[in-house]
């Protein structure tokens, strides 16, 4: 199988970015927004896939929440592991892929926050949500968070952007793949003279195609939301939050 760019990107340094971008805050209310629509009481089995360095199953499992994490990059697991022995709680990090079946099935409930629902190829992004679909038992919910909706990412789309944020710089150039359906984005993170390159690719998809999607699996969606408060989405927003459920 062909090495993709998720497999390498998230180094030590793309890890401190992503940490000192993202306030505590903004966890506080994605891990309420959590709590409210996968509609578990605390001590549920949740799957966190991918987990990335652990900030919403940290703040979950403080919650009274089981949580698994599970991601790509070791060096994030590490980081989570690391962070719930400093804190005193338990949470089970793996390193795992999103293409594979999670293990410990069956769960309560999932969650793919962080925006990281796009990086698959097509055929991986249906057999992520056949997987899913099976690690949790019936009744069970899924919430997804992206940015990558056709309706959020389209008509904010620019060529260039740069963020700042922990003393490391991020500069990405955009381009868009019609006809494959699919945001490019060269990126540079930078560092005194510390400095990574990637070559990042997001499969974009319309509202109603992420639903047949989930549909196809076996999930029903239950809400299409554009914020954290729950308000329906709309075109323009920046950000899609869908919770399925599984039959």
């Amino acid at each position: 199988m062909a090495s993709q760019w998720y497999e390498s990107f998230f180094t030590p340094l793309a890890l401190d970015f992503w940490r000192a971008a993202v306030p505590a805050s903004a966890t506080a209310e994605e891990a309420d927004f959590l709590v409210k629509h996968l509609g578990v009481a605390p001590r549920a089995r949740l799957l966190d896939l991918p987990a990335g360095f652990g900030r919403h199953a940290l703040a979950l499992v403080r919650r009274g929440y089981r949580v698994t994490g599970i991601d790509i990059a070791p060096e994030a697991i590490e980081s989570a592991r690391r962070e719930a022995g400093e804190l005193g709680i338990e949470a089970d990090f793996l390193v795992g892929d999103m293409r594979s079946a999670p293990p410990g099935a069956p769960y309560d409930g999932a969650y793919c926050f962080g925006n990281s629902f796009g990086y698959l190829s097509h055929e991986d992004t249906k057999s992520f949500v056949r997987n899913v679909f099976h690690a949790i038992r019936p009744g069970g919910r899924w919430a997804i968070d992206t940015g990558c909706a056709a309706e959020s990412l389209l008509p904010h789309l620019g060529p260039d952007r740069r963020l700042e944020a922990g003393g490391i710089s991020y500069s990405v150039r955009n381009s868009y793949d019609a006809e494959a359906g699919r945001l490019l984005q060269s990126c540079v993170l930078e560092k005194g003279a510390e400095r990574q390159t990637a070559e990042i690719s997001y499969g974009i998809y319309t509202v109603a195609e992420l639903r047949r999607i989930l549909a196809g699996e076996g999930f029903r969606v239950v809400s299409a939301s554009g914020s954290l408060d729950g308000r329906p989405f709309q075109l323009g927003d920046r950000r899609l939050l869908l919770v399925a459920e599984r039959g």
